[in-house]
């Protein structure tokens, strides 16, 4: 059986990109198993059981492969990984550490696999089946609505959304609530865009396959609350997907058509194409109305993210300072590039609309609107404190990279997992202050 010596760089991402390179290559190589060698506890400086942890993340990434399960076909098989340690370890606390390991490399595999199946199987309804299997699996309560009670809720957004589909719309809630833990929920929000044709304002044909990736924060959301059910930390914790199919049909909603939220608040459509934040206005405003101590809501947004930053980086807002802080922080483990974006009051003035209360694009066509689109989410939030985290430009891979295969990433699952983990650690008393 092969030996991989695990070797640590200035930071915890070296680890985990050695760890998933020697994986690939051993999986190349049609190696059948393989001991993963971690050093001596002293010999990883600070942070020692954050670093193993980011080793094993990279050696179980990098040994997922996607096995679709309405198209199945054979792949290469998966390495069976060992571990063996050095001096110093504690069983426990290493234990743990590949425990976390493996419940957030679980949670980004899920992820990526939601957004890699078929848009023909992937389909709202498939979605939902999926994400009851889930619950039932983790223990977790689960309730879906569908057009009658969100038609009651008046969540105009989510349903004009889904208007030109002939799939409903839904509003899935998922609830985590470990016994004795009494403070108010943490609520995550994922846009669930099954598959986005731009609606009416149809997009272009090349690279519209990758529209099925368009559900990446739903996605992302879903992979969090697994490893949140796994791994139980001392925190209530709230997801929340609004999904729906975007499509051209004879009902689709229309350019100048104007909308009325859950919240009350009204949209006039200017692009149906910029409808993930019409169905978030919706599920922020429903997310608002829980009364939660944190929202963080993840979405494949904006197209401009790619022209700020490229392929890497994650674009994120907050009304929160000490959340990004923490996020921020969590992202040093995570290794996803979250990077912190202004959220100017001036940007309002963009979203005027002369027949609404604001218009769903941006005056600025796609020049700014990574952040136009961020202020208009945030009138749906009130006083929640609030993260944003837009996914667009990071969602898809053109090229196979360390951790997987091109297509789907899983973008954000780690991260979110992380920051969840860390507000329970940083929340010993439990109290409901943030």
């Amino acid at each position: 059986m092969p030996v991989v010596a695990a070797r640590l760089g200035a930071d915890i991402a070296d680890g985990r990109r050695q760890a998933a390179q020697a994986v690939g290559t051993l999986r190349k190589m049609k190696v059948e198993g393989a001991a993963i060698v971690i050093p001596s506890r002293c010999q990883l400086g600070d942070d020692p059981e954050l670093k193993l942890q980011a080793i094993a993340e990279g050696a179980f990434l990098a040994n997922h492969d996607f096995v679709s399960r309405a198209f199945p076909r054979s792949g290469e098989p998966a390495l069976r990984l060992g571990f063996a340690f050095g001096s110093g370890w504690e069983s426990a606390k290493a234990d743990r550490a590949l425990e976390r390991a493996r419940a957030i490399a679980d949670a980004a595999a899920l992820a990526r696999d939601l957004c890699t199946e078929p848009p023909n199987v992937m389909t709202p309804p498939h979605f939902a089946a999926r994400m009851k299997e889930l619950a039932i699996e983790a223990g977790l309560s689960i309730s879906i609505m569908g057009r009658a009670e969100l038609e009651k809720q008046g969540m105009g957004g989510l349903l004009a959304v889904a208007s030109g589909s002939a799939f409903e719309p839904l509003l899935i809630r998922i609830d985590y609530r470990p016994e004795g833990v009494t403070q108010k929920p943490v609520v995550l929000v994922g846009k669930t865009v099954t598959f986005d044709s731009g609606g009416i304002s149809l997009k272009q044909a090349h690279g519209m396959e990758q529209m099925k990736a368009d559900m990446g924060g739903g996605a992302a959301v879903a992979g969090a609350m697994q490893a949140v059910a796994r791994l139980k930390p001392d925190l209530a914790v709230t997801a929340i997907f609004a999904v729906a199919e975007n499509m051209p049909g004879p009902n689709a909603m229309r350019p100048g058509d104007v909308l009325r939220t859950h919240s009350g608040k009204t949209v006039e459509v200017i692009n149906t194409d910029a409808e993930g934040r019409l169905i978030l206005a919706d599920a922020l405003s429903y997310a608002r109305s829980l009364e939660p101590q944190l929202i963080i809501d993840l979405a494949t947004l904006t197209g401009a993210t790619m022209g700020i930053f490229g392929p890497l980086g994650i674009a994120t807002f907050s009304t929160a300072p000490s959340c990004l802080s923490l996020l921020i922080e969590s992202d040093r483990v995570a290794g996803e590039k979250i990077w912190p974006m202004p959220l100017w009051d001036e940007y309002l003035a963009f979203l005027e609309s002369p027949v609404a209360d604001l218009r769903n694009f941006s005056k600025t066509g796609q020049m700014g609107s990574t952040p136009v689109a961020a202020m208009f989410l945030k009138q749906f939030v009130g006083d929640a404190p609030w993260l944003h985290l837009d996914l667009y430009n990071t969602c898809w891979s053109e090229q196979p990279h360390v951790f997987g295969p091109s297509g789907p990433t899983g973008s954000g699952t780690r991260v979110l997992t992380q920051f969840v983990l860390a507000l329970a650690d940083r929340d010993p008393t439990r109290s409901s202050s943030i």
